[in-house]
């Protein structure tokens, strides 16, 4: 259960919250993306370096994971121009020589392993697409989620225009909504409790809510319509964790339900203290912060009940506010 914990708290931290879309879609490249980055999980990820070759920018990319049990390194490097904000790199796998003074050059053998599609939503979060020309790897995506900067250099987003940003967020909440929704739906079925049941069709309403003003804003439904799926891969990579951690017992779904409710308090209150946000947006935000109080006053208890021990804040930046929350009663959430 700690390890879990820990997984799901560093996906948290490192995604700022979860709100990755204050600036614009993705960020352009640049050498202040260089660096160590986790690729889904702390055990496997990339090191970028944006390096100067021949008086042209070329992204070089080391990813590191495991197959089968085994150590695998796979390099690649690509030249580009300043100016774009996604790019295909070539990856290479080696193999054939020794270690140390065993080393020699001309037994290295390289081979074409297949490509990797990289872009960055902001300075801390992006996504890596591959593709691999050996089946055992296969192709999919993986989050990226910053873990350490190089030293001397800045990473610059673009603040982008107030219509870009209620876009971006409106197509942000929805996925995140119905990720909240998703979860309870599965915990009902493992564990049978109407709480579940009952909050998942709040989260619906929520979700119902957010998808009305992205046909005002003329925003493409950014759900895929698909119980335990998501497009944005960060929210994909939470749900898996969120899932592990309530796997275990009743209990532990309570606390991954109450820090579903957390992470939404957070977010929402983050767009609030956006003054680009438009009037009609705020507002709904409001009420879904005001369902997101009530359904954290229901969790917490559920938990409570069930163990006899105190419901402790698991995002310290909400203990304050969470202390309010839990020692005041339901609200009626504008109706």
């Amino acid at each position: 259960m700690v390890i879990i914990m820990k997984k799901v708290s560093q996906i948290f931290l490192f995604t700022g919250l979860l709100f990755a879309f204050s600036t614009n879609a993705n960020i352009q490249l640049q050498p202040g993306v260089s660096g160590a980055w986790i690729a889904g999980a702390s055990g496997q990820g990339i090191f970028v370096n944006i390096a100067r070759v021949n008086d042209q920018p070329n992204f070089v990319v080391a990813w590191y994971g495991y197959l089968n049990g085994e150590q695998i390194w796979l390099v690649g490097a690509q030249p580009f121009e300043y100016g774009i904000e996604t790019l295909t790199v070539p990856m290479t796998i080696t193999s054939g020589t020794g270690w140390d003074t065993n080393f020699v050059e001309s037994d290295v053998i390289r081979t074409d392993w297949g490509t990797v599609t990289i872009d960055f939503s902001d300075c801390n979060v992006g996504t890596m697409q591959y593709s691999s020309n050996d089946e055992n790897y296969g192709s999919g995506s993986m989050a990226l989620i910053r873990l350490s900067n190089t030293d001397g250099l800045s990473c610059h987003e673009d603040t982008g225009s107030a219509d870009t940003i209620a876009k971006q967020s409106l197509a942000f909440m929805r996925e995140e909504e119905k990720l909240a929704r998703d979860v309870y739906l599965k915990f009902n079925r493992d564990y049978g409790q109407n709480i579940f049941s009952n909050i998942a069709r709040s989260e619906q309403t929520h979700m119902d809510s957010v998808l009305n003003l992205m046909y005002v804003y003329n925003v493409e439904d950014s759900s895929t319509g698909v119980e335990g799926t998501f497009n944005n891969q960060v929210l994909q990579s939470l749900y898996d964790a969120l899932i592990e951690m309530g796997s275990t017992s009743l209990a532990d779904a309570y606390l991954a339900a109450a820090l579903v409710e957390e992470t939404d308090i957070l977010d929402l209150l983050t767009f609030e203290g956006n003054e680009n946000m438009p009037a009609d947006i705020l507002a709904t935000y409001d009420k879904l912060l005001c369902g997101s109080r009530n359904h954290l006053r229901s969790f917490a208890p559920a938990y409570e009940q069930l163990t006899g021990n105190t419901y402790q804040v698991q995002i310290p930046e909400l203990a304050t506010q969470v202390a309010e929350i839990l020692s005041s009663g339901n609200e009626q959430c504008g109706r």
